[in-house]
């Protein structure tokens, strides 16, 4: 720490002639360059001129300009750090006033909102499901995946759920399918306006919508994220509980197995405060549901498509190869998905069943 006291007398005693400014410099260990322009500065303005111009925001603000920010916190919660700048009109960043309430453990001091949050959950299982897509998670030694799932809003049941390469439409019909068929159908359901559920453009239909309007499902299209808090707060729940200890998985073969023990345990051992220390199951199973027959299924979830046999005798679906028996090159076939299994018709008769890649 300079004594600015010290040097002023030393720069008035060089300018004197009473002391060498050599010595003097070295003296008071000072580089060349920085004695010289207290030297020049000395000379023109006086030895009062030198001093330290270094400041901070800690200078500006004293005891009594805290105490008033404090006060302020307390008293009107909602104020930010840039309006308790403002309101006060201290001359210090915002970011000081924020340092200030942290330490006084005023940061995080909220009030109530004027426009309150409106929160629903739906009274009885299967009055309500949230379907959704997880962001792309990255294994090591498998690459990309896309976990898609069903849940229960009411109790956060886990219906139906898988782990796929590829986000398409495909893989969402068939965890849609998968739920319809083990649990029955919902009044409606909740997602989002991704194109697997709704048309994007300005004529026409999406698969996933027009069967739910075939089957008498509701349909509620969420407009932000926080609509579907329940299925997000599953998200981060299944990336901080299962992905980082499964990152080692190098098969979807593998990564199903993990996964299906997991749901296992999330729906019939986890228990949960907000359900009275029950689990998903005991209180989802409490409500019978009227699962769809066979017949239902066929007739109102088989989807079809047309595609022509390649050269190499494979058509394609869905970003995937499927290979098509011999005979049925350059011929244009029908193929009719039905939950995970696809059959391959030409002249009204199934010739070849595969299932569907994930």
């Amino acid at each position: 720490m300079r004594n600015w006291e010290v040097i002023r007398l030393e720069i008035k005693n060089v300018l004197s002639g009473k002391k060498n400014r050599i010595l003097a410099r070295k003296e008071m260990g000072i580089s060349k360059p920085t004695w010289n322009r207290w030297l020049r500065k000395a000379a023109e303005e006086g030895v009062l001129a030198i001093k330290d111009h270094r400041h901070s925001n800690n200078i500006k603000i004293d005891q009594r300009h805290k105490k008033a920010i404090c006060n302020l916190k307390q008293q009107s919660p909602w104020k930010s750090a840039r309006n308790i700048t403002t309101t006060l009109d201290l001359p210090v960043h915002p970011k000081t006033i924020e340092t200030i309430l942290k330490k006084e453990g005023l940061w995080h001091l909220n009030s109530e909102r004027l426009k309150p949050l409106k929160r629903f959950v739906a009274i009885k299982p299967n009055d309500l499901w949230q379907t959704d897509i997880m962001g792309k998670m990255v294994f090591p030694k498998l690459g990309e995946a896309y976990l898609i799932a069903e849940l229960d809003d009411c109790t956060r049941f886990v219906l139906s759920s898988g782990w796929y390469r590829k986000q398409n439409k495909l893989n969402v019909f068939f965890v849609f399918y998968a739920g319809l068929a083990h649990w029955g159908k919902p009044k409606k359901s909740l997602q989002d306006k991704g194109s697997q559920y709704r048309v994007t453009g300005i004529k026409g239909e999406a698969d996933y919508s027009a069967y739910c309007r075939l089957l008498g499902i509701d349909l509620e299209f969420a407009h932000k994220a926080q609509t579907k808090g329940k299925i997000e707060r599953f998200w981060e729940f299944v990336q901080r509980d299962f992905v980082r200890d499964n990152l080692d998985v190098s098969s979807f073969e593998e990564l199903g197995r993990r996964w299906n023990k997991w749901v296992f345990w999330y729906n019939f051992k986890f228990k949960r405060a907000f359900l009275g220390n029950r689990t998903s199951w005991e209180v989802y199973r409490t409500v019978q549901t009227t699962k769809l027959t066979r017949e239902q299924l066929i007739q109102n979830l088989t989807l079809e498509v047309r595609r022509k046999v390649s050269r190499e005798s494979t058509i394609s679906l869905a970003g995937q190869l499927y290979r098509v028996p011999p005979g049925y090159i350059n011929c244009r076939i029908w193929v009719k998905i039905l939950g995970n299994k696809i059959y391959f018709e030409a002249m009204d008769k199934v010739f070849w069943k595969q299932r569907l890649k994930p």
